[in-house]
C-alpha cells in the first residue's frame, strides 16, 4: 500500500467542516487497535468530527476497552476500525465476542464495520456477526482499484455530503464479504461486495472492506464518502 498524496491530504481538508452534531454525549465510539492508526491515518477520526462534531464521541482500544461498557444500552453506534494495523486485535475481539455484538446490534444497535486486513503474505477469512464473512486474499488478490455504487438510490451517495457512484484508489479495498444476509451497496471492479448492510432486526450492520479514504479518488468526494456512511450508518431510519 502507498503512503498517501500531499494532493489528498489537501482534499482532505476540504471536507473538514463539521456537520451539526447529532448529541452532545458519548453514545458514538470508534474503536481501533492501539498499535498504531491504521496506515498512520486520522482520516477516520476526521469523519466521526464531522458527523458528531468535535468531543462527542469516544475512542475506545480493544487491547484495553470494557465489553460492556462498549455495548451498553447507552451506545448509539460504534465504529469498528478493523484494517491494517488494527486487524489482528479486530479479529481477536470479533471471534471472542461475536454473540454479544449480534445481541447489541439485535437490539437497536447501529455498527459500522471498516476492515481492509493489509497482509500481503496471508488472506484473511473471519466470521463476523450474522454469518458474514469477511475474505481478503493473499498477496493482495483482492486488491480493488476501483469500486462502484451498485443502488444509487441509497442514502449514502445523497447526503449529508455531495459525493460520487465510482471511486478509484491505490486500493479502495482490499476486504469483501459473503452471506446470506449480504445486502450490496458497492461492488469492486473484481466483482466482489465491498460494501454491504446487514438489518438484523431493530439494529443495522453497515460492514465495508474500504482502506482509509486518502487512498480514494476522487477527492473530496471519497471523504464525503466515509462521511456519509458514518452518517447513514447511525441514523438511517429501519422500516
Amino acid at each position: 500500500m502507498k503512503t498517501a498524496s500531499k494532493l489528498a491530504c489537501i482534499l482532505l481538508l476540504v471536507c473538514s467542516a463539521a456537520l451539526p452534531a447529532l448529541a452532545n454525549n458519548n453514545a458514538y465510539i470508534y474503536v481501533r487497535s492501539n498499535v498504531n492508526l491504521p496506515w498512520g491515518q486520522t482520516t477516520n477520526e476526521n469523519a466521526m468530527d464531522s458527523v458528531f462534531g468535535v468531543g462527542n464521541w469516544t475512542t475506545m482500544y480493544y487491547e484495553t476497552l470494557s465489553v460492556g461498557d462498549l455495548l451498553s444500552s447507552s451506545t448509539l453506534f460504534v465504529f469498528m476500525e478493523g484494517g491494517d494495523s488494527s486487524y489482528d486485535a479486530f479479529a481477536d475481539f470479533i471471534t471472542s465476542h461475536d454473540d454479544p455484538i449480534l445481541n447489541w446490534v439485535t437490539g437497536g444497535g447501529r455498527l459500522l464495520v471498516m476492515a481492509a486486513p493489509n497482509n500481503p503474505l496471508s488472506g484473511a477469512d473471519l466470521t463476523l456477526p450474522d454469518n458474514i464473512v469477511l475474505h481478503a486474499d493473499s498477496f493482495y488478490g483482492s486488491a480493488a482499484s476501483s469500486a462502484y455504487a451498485v443502488d444509487i438510490s441509497n442514502q449514502i451517495f445523497s447526503g449529508p455530503y455531495s459525493t460520487s457512484y465510482s471511486f478509484t484508489g491505490d486500493f479502495f479495498a482490499h476486504g469483501y464479504f459473503s452471506g446470506a444476509k449480504v445486502q450490496p451497496i458497492m461492488q469492486s471492479n473484481l466483482n466482489e461486495v465491498v460494501l454491504a448492510q446487514d438489518r438484523v432486526s431493530a439494529g443495522l450492520m453497515v460492514i465495508g472492506g474500504l482502506t482509509t479514504d486518502n487512498f480514494h479518488f476522487p477527492q473530496p468526494s471519497a471523504h464525503a464518502l466515509l462521511i456519509n456512511i458514518i452518517y447513514y450508518s447511525a441514523t438511517v431510519l429501519l422500516h
